[in-house]
């Protein structure tokens, strides 16, 4: 049975269908003892060792009407409509707290992408927050291509380095476009044979005086 209550909704699925809560499965052998107690303090029950076989069910158990069926049956379908009608209320309120998170994480800067079969991208490493020593884990791994995104956007993984195909589906928020450095792709820089660092970051990095250094011991300001 959904008889977990929706965070959205605030009420269980089986409310919603039946217009009541469920009854636990001890409630009901609790209301079978009390009503066979209730039986014999009456004097309804017959002895066990005299049996009137000829006695039916309605003899003992009042059955009710169909005028009494067809009331409590509009009852309930009453407050099953007022349950969906506080339910919309509900979701619509939820829907609003959504679009304002998603709208304050948007303006933190927080970066959505579009994602296209064919891609390559990186996978949010969760054993590096769900795990003790996790943190000293990369936060992404990868790279992986995209083969296939369905209508609940998860996406199908193949990995980049051995063609293996993921097993499971990755939620499309779980993904970011793997970008590779134009560095890794130009090789070695041609000519180059100092290996100061100075050297390297001088082909990337301006000084903040305006200077540009070029060769070992040569600053260039202009």
């Amino acid at each position: 049975m959904r008889t977990q209550i929706q965070k959205s909704t605030g009420f269980t699925p089986y409310q919603l269908m039946f217009g009541r809560q469920h009854r636990p499965i001890e409630q009901e052998f609790e209301v079978n003892e009390e009503l066979e107690l209730e039986v014999e303090e009456a004097g309804l029950a017959p002895p066990e060792d005299n049996v009137d076989t000829s006695c039916t069910f309605e003899d003992y158990v009042h059955l009710p009407t169909t005028e009494e069926v067809s009331l409590f049956v509009q009852k309930q379908e009453q407050k099953r409509q007022q349950l969906h009608i506080k339910r919309d209320e509900k979701v619509e309120l939820a829907q609003q707290k959504q679009k304002a998170e998603y709208n304050r994480r948007k303006q933190k800067g927080v970066k959505s992408y579009a994602l296209e079969v064919g891609m390559q991208v990186l996978q949010g490493n969760l054993r590096n927050t769900s795990r003790k020593g996790g943190k000293m884990e990369p936060k992404w791994t990868g790279p992986y291509k995209i083969l296939d995104i369905d209508s609940s956007q998860r996406v199908t993984l193949e990995a980049v380095k051995n063609g293996r195909k993921l097993s499971r589906r990755v939620p499309y928020n779980q993904l970011r476009p793997y970008l590779r450095s134009k560095l890794h792709d130009a090789g070695p820089v041609a000519g180059l044979e100092h290996q100061d660092m100075s050297y390297l970051y001088s082909f990337i990095y301006p000084l903040q005086t305006g200077c540009w250094i070029g060769t070992p011991g040569h600053v260039d300001c202009t």
